[in-house]
This record gives structure tokens, sequence and C-alpha cells, in this order.
């Protein structure tokens, strides 16, 4: 199916003049054409943007579908998901660059709790939505109907097929029984497809800049605040909060994490030289006098740090006798690094 577009010269290099070819086909639907049109009558500016951010991810997501056999256009789910947005959250908490709810997450193994959330993890939340996806595919036997179950849920989209047996996603459509979001979703999704994959044919600047490096990964065995490390090593805290978008803090994990922190490939060295420093503080602490009455529950409410964190910091401390006057160190934590 091809849909027409104005009649422009095609920038060189971008016009991808040889027949179109899916691996998910590309159904004769007025909606996917209406969605295209629509997309490039009104939304240019944002394809553009889409497209440009799709850069640093696709690599990656290309790698992952063709370990799993699965088809190309997938590499595009995100741009009607999230506009590859690492940090995107939905007004009803999906998260990431696949827009996962927390339900659909934890059977994946992705980890949420104070200090990580791997919705954001682009490599981590790639594996868990393909995973999901490659399970929606063997359930009802076709990408359209795995596409819908992404947006709606197995248990929803089976329930509404009971009804109508016979019916594929596009019979389902036309009856109007899909809720409105999931009767959008593939159309449009289908429709990016077309036109992320020659984008030059729909008036898109491809950049041809290779992708930067893939970043290197340090294995820490101690909370690092991710702004003193970016003084010691003498690189922007910004470039270490862009590869590391998992984190909730500018703050790592405690050492029971062995946080793998992604470091951009040109600072891995400096990086790596501070934290070969045992001796270099990488955290900033207050001291605490224990009082009577003081708790590490109590001084966790106070400080905003959990109790796991200050007996971390505190080893020689045992939590069921607290000594009045004994000095524990808190960790500052900073604010949380989505924010």
């Amino acid at each position: 199916m091809r849909v027409a577009v104005p009649d422009e010269p095609l920038p060189p290099l971008q016009g991808h003049e040889g027949t179109e070819v899916y691996s998910i086909p590309i159904p004769d639907e007025d909606v996917i054409g209406s969605f295209v049109q629509g997309y490039l009558a009104s939304q240019k500016a944002w394809l553009q943007a889409v497209l440009d951010s799709s850069a640093r991810y696709r690599p990656m997501i290309t790698a992952a579908l063709a370990a799993r056999g699965l088809p190309r256009e997938l590499e595009f789910l995100p741009a009607v998901e999230s506009g590859f947005q690492a940090r995107a959250v939905s007004p009803q908490g999906a998260t990431g660059l696949w827009q996962l709810m927390r339900n659909t997450a934890s059977p994946y193994g992705l980890r949420m709790d104070l200090w990580l959330d791997e919705r954001r993890d682009p490599a981590r939340a790639t594996e868990a939505s393909l995973s999901k996806l490659t399970e929606n595919r063997a359930y009802f036997g076709d990408w359209y109907l795995a596409l819908a179950a992404y947006n709606c849920g197995i248990g929803k989209l089976a329930g509404i097929r009971r009804h109508s047996p016979g019916d594929d996603y596009w019979g389902l459509r036309r009856k109007g029984m899909l809720p409105r979001e999931t009767a959008a979703f593939v159309p449009a999704f289908l429709a990016l497809s077309m036109i992320f994959s020659h984008p030059g044919r729909y008036g898109l600047v491809v950049g041809w800049d290779p992708p930067p490096p893939e970043p290197r990964t340090v294995t820490l065995d101690r909370c690092v605040d991710l702004r003193i490390l970016s003084r010691a090593a003498g690189i922007p805290v910004a470039d270490l909060v862009t590869a590391n978008p998992a984190l909730n803090f500018l703050v790592t994990p405690p050492s029971s994490y062995a946080y793998a922190l992604k470091v951009p490939a040109a600072d891995a060295d400096a990086v790596e030289q501070v934290l070969a420093n045992a001796s270099m503080p990488l955290l900033e602490f207050r001291i605490h006098v224990v009082a009577r009455g003081d708790t590490l529950f109590a001084m966790s409410l106070r400080y905003g740090v959990s109790v796991e964190v200050i007996s971390e910091f505190n080893p020689h401390v045992d939590p069921r006798f607290l000594k009045i006057g004994a000095q524990l160190l808190i960790p500052v934590l900073p604010v949380r690094s989505t924010q």
C-alpha cells in the first residue's frame, strides 16, 4: 500500500525509490492512510523530532529484534508510545520508551524501587517489551492483535474476542468493539512505520552522522553522587544523567546493587580514574547524634533516606541497641534525577 504525498523533490540519498517491503504487512485500510496524511499535515515537526530522537536507540532495538527474529517494524513502536523519550511518563503511569505499566514490567524482572525504575532503562525495557510482544503474538496468532493487546492488555482483548471469535483486529475495529485508544493505536503504529521506514519520501531529513559510541559500564561498589563524580572527572553531570535514565536520584544505589554505571565512552577513562581512588569521598554526609528514643526508622523519615541506606553507611551500629551520643553518618540524597 502506498499513500500519496505532495509532489516534492526528494532530497539526495533519501528517495528510497525501491519497492516498499514490510515484515508486518500494511493492509489496505483507509484509516492507515488517514493517519499518514494527518501526521504529515499537522505534525511534521513532531515527526522530525521523533526521527532525530530515535537515532540514539534504534541500533540497540534493531539488534534486539534481529536476535529474536522479530519484525523490523517493531523498532518504531516507541514512536507511537513515547516519541522515543526514555523518561516519558503517561498520566496513567506508563513509563519509558515502551510505556510499560508496573504490572506489565514486573513479570520480566525490571527493578522498580526507591533507587531505580528500569522501565526507563532503554535496553532492559526493550527486552521486556519484546518478550511481551512475542507472548502476545503466540497467544493471538497475528501481529495486529498482538499490538492491540500491548495497548489494552491480553485479558481485555481476549474478552472482546470471545464475543466475536471469528473476527481479526480489523473486523473488531470495524464493528466498534475495541477501546477507542486501541482502535487508533495499531493504525497509528502502521502509519508511523511507513513514514519512518522511508522518511525521505515524506519530506523528513535523515541524519547521516553515525550514532554516538555505546557507553561503557563501570560496576560500582559504593554509592556515588553524580554531581560530585562529574566535578572530579571534569564532565557534565547531564551526560551522566542522560546515560543512566533508570536512576531515581542523582545518586547511584547502595553497593549491594552492584550498579553498572553507564559512562559516555569518551569520558570513561576519567571516570574510572576517579572511582579507583577509594579515599575520595563521592557522597555528602551529615552527622546525626543519637538521642533518647531514636530509631533508624525515625531517622529515615526525618532525613528522607531508607533504613537500608543508613545501615549501609553505619555497619558497626546495631539498630536494636542505639547508643545515646553515638554519631551516625547520614548520606545527603539530592533531588530525583527525573525532575
